[in-house]
Parts: structure tokens; C-alpha cells; sequence
């Protein structure tokens, strides 16, 4: 146990240096001597003393008594040492509430009589002090209501709680009976309960009721009622209850969260297994598009056949679009990220909207200004625009309505509601469709985005899926209101642009045949996109090598490096992905970091965007894709 610490302010020094004599013999620490106030609260702040011993009398700047009440507001406890014991004085010195007087010269006992006297006194102060504190704390800041009520049920006594709990101030005492704060319906049972009290002394019993706040209407508390009308000191009902009132609304919160998670689950899930599907979809198509494609070239144009292999072409192009249109739900359909103005872009396709809509629909336009940009994919945004104006339009069916195009910016709170995706955080620029048109049911709102959900004679119900998918892909969500009789609207939320500029890959076109030179590997685990890619390639001059799998690929071209001109790179493929393979090579040096690739994929790579322009020359080919689409790419990334 360390031995208590003594400041001591004494400007004479011999009796400074006598008292800290003094001090170590009766095995107290002197922590410093000040002869001065400046002196003695600098030292205070220093060494945290536990008393200090204060001449009353200080030459320079403010005497003891003043230096005292500082001293005591930094929690140090004051014993005054002085010769002057007149009455002046000492009125003065009691002003400032010191723990001990001591008049020179003392005796020694009398100093250590008086400072343990001082350091009790202290300890005991601090420590009501802190037991008073923890009370206050647990009695004004309990969520608890405790009440003592009369035979009668008036209230006897309320605690601060209890009034902060019901709306009134702290000091207000309600007289009136606690069966006015109870709710009509729920009266009989607090009557009961009470009766029930009366005969059975000591026992508790618990409700559920409703209460009148001051301001706020009725609050639900659960509460806990015992007999204490022969407890000394109580003598009445004692009431201690709890504001469950946010505990009921948190419930019914949490189970429209649930519902609202589970229908989230289930997008997700059908939008993983659209995506998976409409991926290996497109490597099938791959074979079907480019061996027609190739029929194509060595078939004249005006053979027979060759009209036929434009229809298979036709029906292939088709399912391609299908195909899209599932990449879309899944999210994974952006294909080409760049700043979008919102309300640039709906008013560049004004004129192909009024083809669209009925006859009888009038558009209405209500564009912000200043709007900031949006990251995202135009093709992709387009549709979902054209989707959410065809489903207006026939909303209105053959009545005269009207669809209003509104864009903005809305302020998103981690609260703000949406019926799917992600609400942005901060500052969003949002999309709105509204129609004045039939609206909807609840329980068809809650399946419009479910893929092959349609209330359409025809169709395939893969509109609002793909706005789904499109939304999430670009990291937004949507909010939906819609009435029956009282119209409809979408809102669409995405988050601003973070950037400014997104570098592009020259392009370049040539109506005349492309032939070229030099070899060209070609990386796909799927054996037809190889062979159509191998074969359009040839017929136009090049030498193709090709590997089944990432780690051949790298290791063919690694082997061949001096020859090779170009890859063609698919993206998904089992052990190392095309990916793997594009930073091995940008990170092995040599040839292969400025070697044109271009990535091919069933997915779109908008999520990689960034580090493509990291790896320097790479463009992307989304599958399906035919000869002529193959042949124009490889001659953007050649540059020829």
C-alpha cells in the first residue's frame, strides 16, 4: 500500500523544508514544494497529491485561502497552516472549506492527527459522493417504471422513470387514479387484478396494458403488480412496470424484415441459377451462332440455304436476347460502365418512347437540374426504361392516362424503405416511372419481380426480373407504391458517380473482308467456342493455336511467346480462370505484359472493369457471338 502523497505551499523555505521533515518521519511522501499558487496547481495537475498543507499566507499573487478553492475544485483536499488565527481570518479560510486548521507552531501529533483526520474525511466524501451517484444514475435513468399506489389505486408515489415514462416532468405528481392512465378495454383486467391483490397479501401478479402518455398516445406495458398494503414504509400496491411498446413495433418489424429477406433469398437464388444457366446457354449458342455463321460465309447469298441458315441465325439471335434478358435478373449484365447523365438519357429516346406507349397516354417529363451522373451501362438502363414504359402503358390499358418520367436526387436513410436491392447510403439520384393506370394488389406487388411472374396474356414475365437484375448489377434498388384504381410507380435509386472518365478501346470498323497474319492462341474449356473461333480465324488468314484450359494456355503461350500475336481469352473456365492467366501474364514481364487480349465471357466483366484498364490493352466479346463480331474485335486489338 503506497503511503499518502503530501503537496505542501509554504513560501518560507525553512518551514518547507521542517514539514517535509515532518512528513517522511510519519511516513507520508512529500510530492513537492510550492512557495507560491502558480507554483502549487501546476505542481497539482503534475503529481495528483492527496491533501495539501497551505500557508495562508503567500507573498507572491494570491494568498492560501484563494489558492485553496482551486486546489479543491481539482479534487485535492486543503489543511491551512498559518500564525494567524484571528476571526477575519478564519472566516475567510471557512469560506473555502478546508479539511483542518493547524495555527503555528504545531506539534507533530497534532499534524498527523489533522491530516488523517482530513485524508478519512475525504475518502468518506468521495465515496457518498460515488455511492450517491451510482443511486441517482440507477433511479433517473432506469427504463423502469415503479409506482406505489393507495387502496384506491391513486398514486402515492411515482419515480422519475415512471413520469419521464408517461410524459410528465420530473417533480410532477399526478393525484389523480392510475385507472384514468389505463385504456378503456383494458380497465376490467386492471380492475380484477387489484380486487385480486386486496385478498392475497404479498402475492405479485403480471399485465399486459395499454397506458395514456401525456403526448404520445398509448404506450403497452408489461407490468408486474405486488401486495405490499402491510409492508412498513410501502403500504400500498407496488407497480413495477417496463415500455414494451418499441419491443411490440421491433417485432412486427422484424417479421416484415424476414418476409422481406426471404423474398430477397429467393431473388438471389433464382438470379444465381438465371445467371449459371443463361452463362453455359450462351457457350451452346456460341457453337450454334458461329457454325452458322461460318455456313454463311461459304454459302452465295442467293443459294437456297443460305435463307434458311438466316433463319436458324435469326432464331439463335433470339435466344441470345433470352439469354440477356436472364444475365440481366442475375445482375450480371453490364457490359459497358461509364458515367450516365439520367435525365439526358431519357430525353435522347423521347421519340422512341411515344411509339411505344397507347395512343391515349401522355408523357409528362420532370427533370432535375444539375443532376449528378450515375455509373452504369446505357444499353442496360434503356431497357429498363423501355420495360417500365411499356408495363405503364399497359397499365392504361384502352383509358386515357398519364405516364410521368420524374428524375432527382433523394436523401436515403439506412431505414429508407425499398421493395428490392440496395438502398444507396446518402445522396441518391433516382429514376421514376408513375402511371395513372389499374395499380396493383398487394399480393401481386409482391411477386412482379419474380422471373416468369406475368399478369400479361402473353409474354414471358422477364421484364421487371431483368429491371430487377439490371438495378442490383448497378448496385441500386427499387421502390414500388401502387393502389388499386389510384396507378402505379417505379423508382429506381443508384448511387452517383464516383468518377468522371472511363477510358475506352478505340474502335475501329471496315466494311471490306479482314484478313490478317500471324498466330493467335485461343484459351475456352468448351470445345465448340474453340473450333468456331479456330475456323473463323483461319478463313481469315491467321495461324490459331488452342488450349482447354487456363494453365495450358499460359503454359502454350509461354512456350510460343515469339509467335504469338494476340489471345482470345475466355473468362470462366474450372482451375485457373482467365483472369489468373491476364495477371500472370501482366505480371511476368516479357512479351506477354503488352500482348493484345481480349477476354470472352457469358458473363459480362463490369465488376472487373477497373483492373482490365490495369492490364493495359484487353477488350471484351460477350458470347455468343459470330464470326464477323470475333474478326471485328481481334482487328480493334491488333489496330490494323
Amino acid at each position: 500500500m503506497r503511503p499518502d502523497r503530501i503537496l505542501i505551499v509554504e513560501d518560507e523555505a525553512i518551514v518547507a523544508m521542517d514539514l517535509r521533515l515532518h512528513l517522511q518521519a510519519l511516513g507520508y511522501e512529500p510530492v513537492g514544494t510550492a512557495a507560491n499558487a502558480t507554483e502549487a496547481l501546476a505542481l497539482a495537475v503534475r503529481t495528483h497529491p492527496d491533501l495539501a498543507l497551505m500557508d495562508v499566507s503567500l507573498e507572491e499573487g494570491e494568498d492560501g485561502i484563494e489558492a485553496a478553492g482551486r486546489l479543491q475544485a481539482l479534487g485535492v483536499p486543503v489543511v491551512f497552516l498559518t500564525a494567524y488565527a484571528d476571526e477575519a481570518t478564519l472566516e475567510r479560510a471557512k469560506r473555502s472549506r478546508p479539511y483542518g486548521y493547524l495555527v503555528k507552531p504545531f506539534e507533530e501529533r497534532a499534524l498527523h492527527s489533522t491530516i488523517e483526520m482530513a485524508l478519512f474525511r475525504h475518502r468518506m466524501e468521495r465515496e457518498l459522493q460515488a455511492r450517491e451517484s451510482r443511486f441517482r444514475a440507477l433511479i433517473e435513468n432506469t427504463q423502469d417504471l415503479v409506482v406505489i399506489l393507495d387502496a384506491e389505486g391513486r398514486l402515492r408515489y411515482a419515480s422519475p422513470s415512471a413520469l419521464r415514462m408517461l410524459g410528465y416532468r420530473t417533480g410532477d405528481h399526478p393525484s389523480f387514479s392510475a385507472f384514468a392512465l389505463v385504456h378503456p378495454e383494458d380497465q376490467p383486467a386492471a380492475a380484477h387484478l387489484l380486487e385480486h391483490l386486496h385478498g392475497h397479501p404479498q402475492e405479485a401478479r403480471t399485465l399486459e396494458i395499454r397506458a395514456r402518455h401525456r403526448h404520445r398516445g398509448w404506450r403497452i406495458l408489461e407490468l408486474t403488480a405486488q401486495n405490499a398494503l402491510e409492508v412498513p414504509g410501502v403500504e400500498g400496491i407496488l407497480i413495477h412496470a417496463r415500455d414494451i411498446t418499441d419491443q411490440r413495433q421491433n417485432e412486427l418489424e422484424r417479421r416484415a424484415m424476414e418476409a422481406k429477406l426471404q423474398q430477397a433469398q429467393k431473388l438471389e437464388s433464382l438470379g444465381v441459377l438465371a445467371g449459371g444457366i443463361a452463362h453455359d446457354f450462351n457457350n451452346l449458342l456460341m457453337g450454334i451462332m458461329g457454325q452458322v455463321g461460318l455456313a454463311m460465309m461459304e454459302v452465295p447469298e442467293d443459294h437456297p440455304l443460305n435463307r434458311r441458315l438466316r433463319q436458324v441465325e435469326t432464331a439463335a439471335q433470339r435466344a441470345a436476347d433470352l439469354t440477356r434478358q436472364l444475365l440481366a435478373y442475375s445482375g450480371r449484365g453490364r457490359f459497358l460502365v461509364e458515367p450516365l447523365a439520367l435525365s439526358r438519357l431519357v430525353e435522347e429516346m423521347g421519340e422512341l418512347l411515344a411509339t411505344v406507349i397507347s395512343k391515349k397516354a401522355l408523357i409528362e417529363y420532370h427533370f432535375a437540374p444539375d443532376l449528378p451522373a450515375i455509373e452504369g451501362d446505357a444499353t442496360q438502363i434503356r431497357q429498363v426504361l423501355m420495360n417500365l414504359i411499356t408495363n405503364a402503358s399497359d397499365a392504361l390499358g384502352d383509358h386515357p392516362g398519364r405516364i410521368r418520367i420524374t428524375t432527382g436526387i433523394l436523401h436515403c436513410e439506412p431505414e429508407t424503405p425499398a421493395l428490392a436491392g440496395t438502398v444507396p447510403a446518402g445522396e441518391a439520384v433516382f429514376l421514376e416511372v408513375a402511371d395513372t393506370g389499374a395499380g396493383m394488389e398487394e399480393a401481386t406487388l409482391q411477386r412482379i419481380f419474380d422471373p416468369f411472374f406475368t399478369t400479361k396474356f402473353t409474354g414471358r414475365g422477364l421484364g421487371l426480373a431483368a429491371v430487377l437484375g439490371i438495378v442490383r448489377g448497378h448496385h441500386g434498388a427499387i421502390q414500388v407504391h401502387s393502389r388499386l384504381g389510384e396507378g402505379t410507380s417505379f423508382r429506381l435509386l443508384f448511387p452517383p458517380a464516383q468518377r468522371e472518365q472511363i477510358q475506352e478501346l478505340p474502335v475501329r470498323t471496315g466494311s471490306q473482308p479482314y484478313f490478317g497474319h500471324g498466330t493467335i492462341l485461343v484459351v475456352d474449356d468448351e470445345e465448340a467456342v474453340r473450333n468456331v473461333a479456330a475456323h473463323s480465324l483461319e478463313r481469315s488468314g491467321f495461324t490459331v493455336r488452342t488450349a482447354r484450359d487456363g494453365q495450358e494456355g499460359l503454359t502454350r503461350y509461354q512456350a510460343e511467346a515469339g509467335e504469338i500475336r494476340m489471345l482470345v481469352l475466355d473468362l470462366t473456365m474450372p482451375e485457373m480462370s482467365g483472369e489468373e492467366v491476364l495477371a500472370a501474364l501482366r505480371s511476368g514481364g516479357g512479351p506477354g505484359a503488352k500482348v493484345p487480349i481480349l477476354i470472352s465471357s457469358g458473363y459480362s466483366t463490369a465488376h472487373l472493369a477497373p483492373e482490365f484498364q490495369r492490364h493495359g490493352q484487353v477488350a471484351f466479346l460477350q458470347k455468343p457471338y459470330g464470326p464477323k463480331d470475333l474478326l471485328r474485335k481481334v482487328r480493334e486489338c491488333l489496330g490494323e
